[in-house]
C-alpha cells in the first residue's frame, strides 16, 4: 500500500482503508488470511513524515496445547518516521530515509513488520487451557484422562520411598 505525499504540505491527514495480506511471508501468512483494517495519520513536519498505523484483523490460531483452531482478534499499533532528502538523521534507529525525489511511501514492509513482531510466540485457545492427556490423547478441556494409573517404572521406586 502507498501512501501519496507530493502535495502533503506540513499538515495532517486521516485514512482508512483495506487491504489483502499478500504481501506478508506464506508462513504468516497463513494465520491472517482476512483483509487487514487499517487507520492511518500522516503527519508532515519540514522533510519529516510521520505514518501512525492502527492495524486490525482476525487472526486463525490453532491452539499450541490442545490443537484446537480458533480465531482471535488481532489488534496492534505503530509509527514509523520518514525523512525525505540527504541530510544527517536525527535518530538512525528510528527514522527511514529517503530520496529526496520521494512522492509516495509504500507501508507493506512496515505493515509486515508490525504483523511479524507481535505474532504470538505461544497460541493458546484460553489462559487456562489444560491441552492433551499425553498417555491416551483425551483433550482435557472436554474430557477427563483415561489412562487410569499409570504403572511406576521399578527403577524410579526408590526415589519414590524418598518423597514419602
Amino acid at each position: 500500500m502507498e501512501i501519496n505525499i507530493q502535495n502533503l504540505d506540513n499538515e495532517r491527514i486521516e485514512l482508512d482503508d483495506r487491504c489483502e495480506t499478500d504481501f506478508l511471508d506464506q508462513e504468516i501468512q497463513r494465520f491472517y488470511p482476512e483483509q487487514l483494517n487499517l487507520h492511518i495519520l500522516v503527519d508532515k513536519f519540514g522533510r519529516d513524515v510521520r505514518v501512525d498505523v492502527k492495524l486490525h484483523t482476525t487472526a486463525h490460531y490453532t491452539c499450541h496445547r490442545c490443537l484446537a483452531e480458533y480465531t482471535a482478534a488481532f489488534d496492534i499499533r505503530d509509527e514509523q518516521i520518514y525523512q525525505i532528502g540527504e541530510g544527517k538523521l536525527d535518530d538512525s534507529d528510528e527514522v527511514i530515509q529517503l530520496p529526496g525525489n520521494t512522492t509516495d511511501i509504500d507501508i507493506d514492509p512496515m505493515l509486515a513488520e508490525m504483523v511479524l513482531l507481535n505474532h504470538p510466540i505461544k497460541m493458546l485457545c484460553k489462559e487456562d487451557c489444560k491441552g492433551i492427556c499425553p498417555g491416551c490423547g483425551a483433550d482435557l478441556n472436554r474430557e477427563a484422562c483415561r489412562c487410569g494409573s499409570a504403572e511406576i517404572d521399578p527403577r524410579w521406586e526408590a526415589l519414590r520411598k524418598l518423597i514419602k
